[in-house]
């Protein structure tokens, strides 16, 4: 579900229509580069990380390391500005938040994802201006 999101709507929404420029994980690694160097690489040379929070997100080590390392990245170079960004699934939300997310939640670092489709347009006109927020 979240490929087909990133691929149907996050890419088209944020880099086609907003201009902005997005590292995708299964699109832009570089092949011959380990995992870790690929994570570390990405995130260092990112403005923003944006995390798309599933139960799948949740339940997967590498994406805790990507979120951990992002945190630091944050804390450490970031001056602890909105440097990571969640957008938390309804599958997610909707059944309280996981605990590895809570701190992004409390420093209001996290979008939810609207389950109308009337609601879609403000959502990301909302995700734009977090992203674009220096």
């Amino acid at each position: 579900m979240e490929r087909t999101f990133v691929r149907r709507d996050v890419i088209p929404r944020l880099e086609t229509n907003a201009g902005l420029r997005l590292l995708v994980r299964d699109r832009d690694y570089l092949p011959g580069l380990s995992k870790v160097d690929s994570i570390m690489t990405g995130i260092h040379e990112s403005k923003k990380v944006l995390c798309i929070v599933s139960k799948r997100y949740l339940k997967s080590k590498w994406r805790d390391y990507e979120l951990n390392m992002a945190k630091v990245e944050e804390i450490k170079d970031r001056e602890n500005t909105a440097f990571v960004i969640l957008i938390l699934l309804s599958e997610v939300y909707n059944s309280g938040y996981p605990s590895k997310v809570m701190g992004l939640v409390k420093k209001d670092c996290f979008i939810e994802y609207p389950e109308e489709s009337c609601a879609y347009d403000d959502f990301w006109k909302k995700l734009i201006k977090m992203l674009r927020n220096d």
